[in-house]
């Protein structure tokens, strides 16, 4: 009768660990190798799985197991108990009921007794056993979780990997610190999206001009489907993000269930998020702004492809459906009611047809009635000061020269000294009084710089605001952060809805 071919077949995960000493991997080397010296057999192998859980089938030495018994160089598998086999039930009963068996290997779980070779009491007892390691990990998972989410309940994050800007605290675990310059991608997506509106076309940004993707700076961007390509759902993820505006946000996701590696997105009721726990990459305006702008349906630049300004802002004022976009020409663009369109035949609604161009242009007219009811002269005059640039000049050039003559003055003291026309005492006493006025004048020199950039910011400033104000170019971000709602009327009048109180 042929030797049997003997294999051990160890395995420890993070939680076994927790049994002790006698679920460690040298403990059950040395159990099995007694059993099998007990019996009169040879180990041929062993087979070592250190840190890989009970749940998953896919590890690199249970697959190498696999893969000698299909070779017919195994045909007996010896663990210290059914658990380390495995702890899922429904696969760890196909390879103790059916693989082993049609591949007439021969497993035994030693300290339990089970045996494939056996019908004994032992082998009744299998379907409790498996249903006993399956209720294990599930209750381990369960303490697992509780315990995680008691910690980010704390402000304390326990992800792998941080968000894309972040980076974790080596100082002070649970915490996290801005990285630079992954931080930097972070404020030009929200301040792209916050002036486009286009999440798509952000990403179609980022994509071209060779930005690194999360994946890339985690160090895993080689492995993924279309490496450096940024998508819509990768940009959605970091613009909806409260962790960027300095409160900690976990929980988005969760796994389907333990035992899969399958995950699911949770509404956003489910988050936990707790507020001001580190620095913030994103202002917390610019963050709420961008949260009403995807509140809106999406939104592109006709640069992305076709898109209209006031998508998802305009709407029927008698039925209230959105206004859909209908093309007569390259310039000429029509806004329809879409309960009209999907129900002109029933007359739920009438057409409400009224071109985009003037729709727009009746919002840039009132909002610059509304600027010009505004006390733009004080507003800008709180930006104004400063001096004239003449006089500016005028005092640098004096200061200036006043150095000059004052960086002489020390020079000659230097020269008056070897010539030994001033004594030591002299010398250090004009010497110091020379270096005191060169720093004073130095001082005077700085804030009149610091001053005249001051007044170069406000100049600009005034600018900005009176463009601003002006509101000849209507982007994304200046609509939808001033108007809330666009009725259409079918007598083609235009309501608008602001987001503000109007002055009286």
């Amino acid at each position: 009768m042929a030797r049997p071919k003997i294999a051990l077949y160890l395995r420890l995960s993070r939680d076994d660990e927790r049994l002790g000493e006698s679920s460690s991997i040298e403990s059950q080397r040395a159990y099995l190798n007694q059993y099998a010296a007990g019996k009169g057999w040879t180990v041929a192998t062993e087979y070592v799985d250190d840190g890989w859980s009970g749940l998953t089938f896919d590890r690199p030495q249970f697959q190498r197991m696999l893969a000698d018994i299909e070779a017919g160089q195994i045909d007996t598998v010896l663990t210290k108990d059914l658990s380390r086999l495995g702890r899922d039930q429904i696969y760890t009963a196909y390879y103790y009921q059916i693989y082993f068996p049609q591949r007439q290997v021969r497993y035994i779980a030693v300290s339990e007794g089970l045996d494939t070779a056996g019908t004994g009491t032992a082998s009744a007892l299998f379907p409790f056993l498996t249903a006993a390691n399956d209720f294990y990990t599930a209750d381990v998972s369960r303490k697992v979780r509780a315990a995680l989410t008691a910690r980010k309940r704390e402000g304390k994050f326990i992800g792998a990997s941080p968000p894309l800007g972040y980076q974790k605290d080596p100082d002070r675990p649970g915490h996290l610190i801005v990285e630079e310059p992954a931080a930097e991608i972070v404020r030009h997506i929200f301040t792209r999206y916050h002036q486009t509106g286009s999440v798509t076309g952000v990403a179609k940004e980022l994509t071209e001009q060779g930005v690194p993707t999360p994946a890339q700076y985690r160090g895993g961007g080689n492995g993924a489907r279309f490496p450096g390509v940024w998508n819509g759902a990768s940009v959605r993820r970091i613009l909806t993000n409260p962790t960027y505006a300095g409160h900690l946000t976990q929980n988005r996701r969760e796994k389907v269930n333990y035992k899969l590696k399958q995950y699911r997105n949770l509404p956003r009721d489910a988050w936990i998020t707790v507020p001001n726990t580190h620095t913030p990459i994103i202002d917390q305006a610019l963050y709420d702004q961008v949260q009403t702008q995807l509140a809106l349906r999406s939104y592109h630049t006709k640069a992305a492809g076709a898109g209209h300004l006031l998508t998802g802002l305009a709407c029927c004022a008698d039925c209230g459906s959105p206004m859909t976009y209908l093309r007569e020409s390259p310039t000429r663009t029509y806004m329809v009611c879409q309960g009209y369109r999907k129900g002109g035949r029933l007359k739920l609604c009438t057409s409400h047809c009224i071109r985009e161009d003037r729709v727009i242009e009746a919002i840039r007219e009132e909002l610059k009635k509304l600027a010009q009811s505004l006390d733009t002269d004080q507003l800008e005059a709180e930006y104004a000061g400063g001096e004239q640039r003449s006089e500016y000049d005028h005092r640098a050039a004096r200061l200036e020269r006043a150095l000059e003559r004052q960086k002489a003055m020390m020079q000659h003291l230097y020269e008056d000294r070897s010539s030994e026309l001033l004594t030591d005492e002299e010398f250090r006493e004009l010497f110091q009084g020379a270096r005191e006025k060169r720093a004073a004048i130095e001082g005077q020199l700085l804030a009149l710089t610091q001053a005249d950039q001051q007044n170069r910011q406000r100049q600009e400033l005034r600018d900005q605001i009176r463009e601003l104000l002006s509101f000849q170019v209507l982007d994304r971000s200046i609509v939808t952060t001033l108007i809330h709602k666009i009725l259409i009327c079918e007598d083609k009048r235009i309501i608008l809805q602001f987001r503000f109180q109007q002055p009286e």
